[in-house]
């Protein structure tokens, strides 16, 4: 029953049957029960007017709300705040995505044992799918991550309709996997790496960041051998491993790895070593071509660890040992399988048209995850490939592009403009992202990607991996950029590369209308002078 699920401080229940379990053993743990529901459960979460007032002035800060979850009286003065970052984000009389609280202002209240629950609104991921698929991947792979369920969300009276539903990263979640739960936690902040001051939501001391600057002068430390031994005395370089062959396998390229973005951060006492935790994963297993080892290495730690042998032999080994014990496409499509049909459940109770909506998004998903699978087994078979060639300058031109569609209705052809051969995009339709790819083997070092490109009327879309035309590649975010209309340009994307591997150029445009042009004897690759 819910209401056994209940940590209360009042005496008021209303008692009613729980959600079923998947797979329920006979005995599970009231947190397991919560998570484990095949039915999505239901939040009516009620905002006195003036705390209403208040939350839409300061949107990030506290409040008291009464909630009750699945018909059974909750509690009263349960904590509530607007949650989201750049693309998730949306106000109060939107469909805001919101962070419950049950022991903000009744100390010791939970809901199943937990302190804290995100609801997120999803709209980065249509499917709600990817952040209980992910979590489970990570955590089949002893890497910790936060439990995922769902819900319907009604909020003083007005139905929000389905949301995902997310352990919050409070001491129980710390508790299930370190036996100390004193460390201190850090949230990565958006687009930060580890030498930027952290918000540091556990452990004493919040100006006290002395753990992660150790971390970043062990990253900085230009002798491999000195730099793998500092790295090993304050990372747990196993999980690290792990952490970033699943952000990889599962094309996370909003994570730490490639974008120094959606991750946590524990210091374990008991090893007094820094353990990574994977957040925000609504936007994985993008489309095209990815690596198998971390391109654009954007995260400090990624890049000092993969530029050790040590840390290339580990990568290498969590890579073979995951892709056959926790990347097995067979449990992957049947975990898709198992959870698209709770979510298929609660979204035919809010909508029948949308619920059929959704088996779209499902196959998209399997399709995708499949072609991932296929990707890495290829990847993971071939001999280590062979770098590219370089001129006496230091430059190579590349010159085998494919033409990629991920979305709206681009042209893409082969014009000759201004006497010039290229490669053209043109958006039709809004919303529209297409590219030319190659995929190219690089040596370590740091590379300049350069292009000469002209565009007209390019209305750019707001997308985080770029806006309007430009190069990047694929994985990592740019820069660069042409919107509007101008001539003949020369753009710029700054590579570096850990270890010899094939990474995916992209020249790209993502635009609701315009073209652009790339001329095809511009696109070439030189060795950086610094």
């Amino acid at each position: 029953m819910i209401a056994q699920l209940l940590s209360l401080s009042v005496a008021v229940l209303v008692l009613v049957p729980a959600p079923r379990a998947l797979g329920a053993a006979a005995k599970v743990s009231e947190r397991e029960a919560f998570f484990a529901a095949t039915n999505a459960h239901t939040f009516v979460i009620q905002i006195p007017p003036e705390d209403y007032k208040k939350l839409q002035k300061d949107n990030r800060a506290y409040v008291k709300c009464d909630v009750t979850v699945d018909g059974a009286f909750l509690a009263k003065d349960c904590g509530v705040h607007l949650k989201g970052g750049a693309g998730s984000f949306r106000g109060l009389n939107d469909k805001p995505a919101l962070t419950l609280s049950f022991g903000k202002f009744q100390e010791g209240q939970r809901l199943a044992g937990i302190h804290k629950l995100h609801l997120n609104n999803s709209v980065q991921d249509p499917g709600y799918m990817t952040e209980n698929l992910c979590g489970w991947l990570f955590d089949k792979a002893g890497v910790p991550a936060p439990k995922v369920t769902w819900g319907r969300v009604k909020l003083n009276g007005r139905d929000l309709g389905f949301f995902v539903v997310k352990e919050g990263y409070a001491k129980d979640f710390i508790h299930r996997y370190f036996k100390d739960a004193t460390g201190n936690f850090y949230d990565g902040g958006f687009c930060q790496d580890i030498d930027a001051k952290k918000q540091k939501t556990a452990g004493e001391n919040p100006d006290d960041q002395g753990d992660l600057k150790e971390l970043a002068l062990a990253a900085r430390e230009t002798d491999p051998a000195k730099r793998w031994e500092a790295l090993s005395k304050r990372l747990d370089v196993e999980r690290f491993a792990a952490f970033t062959v699943l952000e990889v396998f599962t094309a996370h390229w909003d994570g730490y790895t490639h974008n120094r973005n959606n991750y946590r951060m524990y210091h374990d006492p008991t090893t007094d070593k820094l353990v990574f935790i994977p957040s925000g994963m609504d936007q994985m297993f993008g489309g095209g071509q990815h690596a198998r080892r971390p391109g654009g290495l954007n995260g400090m730690v990624t890049a000092a660890f993969m530029q050790t042998p040590q840390g290339r032999a580990l990568y290498e080994q969590q890579a073979q040992k995951l892709f056959t014990s926790v990347f097995q496409l067979e449990d992957l499509l049947a975990h898709v399988n198992e959870i698209s049909a709770v979510i298929q459940s609660g979204l035919t109770a809010i909508s029948p048209n949308v619920a059929r909506e959704h088996q779209g998004q499902v196959a998209s998903l399997r399709d995708r995850i499949t072609g991932r699978h296929r990707d890495i087994a290829r990847q993971l078979g071939e001999p280590p490939p062979e770098p590219i060639k370089f001129a006496a300058d230091g430059t190579t031109q590349i010159k085998r592009w494919e033409a990629k569609q991920d979305s709206g209705e681009p042209q893409q052809d082969q014009p000759k403009v201004d006497g010039r051969a290229t490669y053209h995009i043109l958006a039709k339709s809004g919303g529209t992202v297409a590219s030319w790819r190659a995929p190219v083997t690089l040596p370590p070092g740091k590379y300049r990607f350069t292009a000469r490109a002209k565009c007209a009327g390019i209305q750019p879309i707001s997308d985080p991996p770029g806006i309007g035309a430009g190069l990047r590649i694929s994985g990592g975010q740019r820069t660069n950029k042409l919107v509007g209309s101008s001539g003949w340009t020369t753009l710029e994307h700054v590579i570096e590369i850990a270890d010899t591997d094939e990474i995916v150029l992209v020249a790209e445009l993502r635009a609701s209308k315009g073209e652009v042009w790339f001329d095809t004897e511009s696109f070439k690759i030189a060795r950086a002078k610094n």
